[in-house]
């Protein structure tokens, strides 16, 4: 492979690592600190803890649900915990009842969901509970959220009830709706929950139905769905990579949200130069949307590392990219 970045591509085993070293061509290869990287293909997470505890990794790539608590209590200082640019989020079938043309009802489910519990006590592992769509720590950005954010559960489920009465649902007469998402034992705990607090305080009859992933994009492009799982991933550190995902005419556009008010405003956006009028037009078209409710937004993710004190150098950030050539070792760890 041919590069001239500060390392080079020096061995490659399919399943196993690969290995760079150091590129001494590289036009500012006097401030790369490492001689090379060493990157172990490791598919089980907790086989990845083990042999960073063993001393075999001094970074991890991530780390594990069901360890987490025990690495927080006893690995704290080497823990790195922050916030990613990536939102899980329900998506609404916008293109046919019972979701079309029915916000009130949208906003109704999303009300009573208690996002909270469910980043402390079903996730567990340092998520974020999201109330918006943009996560936070996006460049020239505040992240924005639904109205009732703050407000007290008792506040929004009583909130919630009303809207479900208005749309013509009640417990005596529930709506009745499929939940569709891909194999995972997260996806499934999350779906659990949330139909659990819909019920609880609605009435609500969610069928949880678990597919395949490629199956459930396959549901998705047909429209054979009427709320379903997914998430987006930032593409970059700016606002606009989580707006255009809602823009009317975007490919993958799952919801199949439009307003031109909110495609008005990206528009503006896309047209000013100003990193900070662009910032407000983009948080003005986020307040627009959510008040919309076309999905649910339920936590953003965050990255996860644990990192040997003998790194020196690391910083988090939101993108989750730490280049090699920015790292050093401290003597005894070289």
């Amino acid at each position: 492979m041919v590069g001239n970045g500060a390392f080079l591509l020096s061995e490659w085993v399919p399943g196993a690592y690969i290995l760079a070293v150091r590129n001494h061509h590289y036009w500012n290869d006097a401030a790369t600190h490492v001689t090379g990287v060493k990157y172990l293909l490791i598919s089980d997470e907790n086989a990845e803890l083990a042999r960073y505890r063993g001393g075999e990794l001094q970074v991890t790539y991530t780390v594990p649900r069901g360890q987490f608590d025990w690495i927080r209590a006893n690995l704290a200082a080497q823990l790195h915990v922050a916030p990613q640019l990536s939102t899980y989020y329900y998506g609404f079938n916008l293109r046919r009842a019972p979701f079309k043309d029915q916000p009130k009802l949208r906003r109704a489910l999303s009300l009573v969901i208690d996002r909270q519990k469910l980043t402390r006590l079903v996730l567990r592992v340092g998520e974020l509970p999201a109330y918006g769509w943009v996560p936070p720590g996006m460049a020239h950005y505040t992240s924005q959220s639904f109205d009732y954010a703050e407000l007290p559960m008792a506040t929004r489920i009583a909130e919630a009830q009303q809207l479900y009465r208005e749309c013509g649902y009640s417990p005596e007469k529930p709506i009745t709706f499929e939940l569709r998402y891909n194999a995972g034992e997260v996806h499934t705990k999350l779906a659990v929950a949330i139909a659990s607090m819909w019920k609880e305080a609605l009435g609500v009859e969610a069928r949880l139905t678990q597919v395949e992933f490629k199956s459930l994009l396959q549901d998705i492009d047909r429209g054979d769905v009427e709320v379903f799982r997914s998430s987006w991933v930032g593409d970059y550190n700016d606002a606009y990579t989580f707006a255009q995902v809602l823009k009317s005419d975007f490919g993958v556009n799952l919801v199949h949200y439009a307003n031109p008010r909110y495609d008005a405003l990206l528009l503006s956006a896309a047209r000013q130069q100003d990193p900070l009028l662009r910032g407000a037009l983009l948080e003005e078209a986020e307040r627009v949307m959510l008040a919309d409710h076309p999905l649910l937004p339920l936590y953003f993710y965050v990255n996860k590392h644990l990192v040997k004190p003998e790194v020196l150098g690391w910083y988090d950030n939101v993108m989750n990219v730490v280049y090699s050539r920015d790292l050093a070792l401290a003597p005894h760890g070289r």
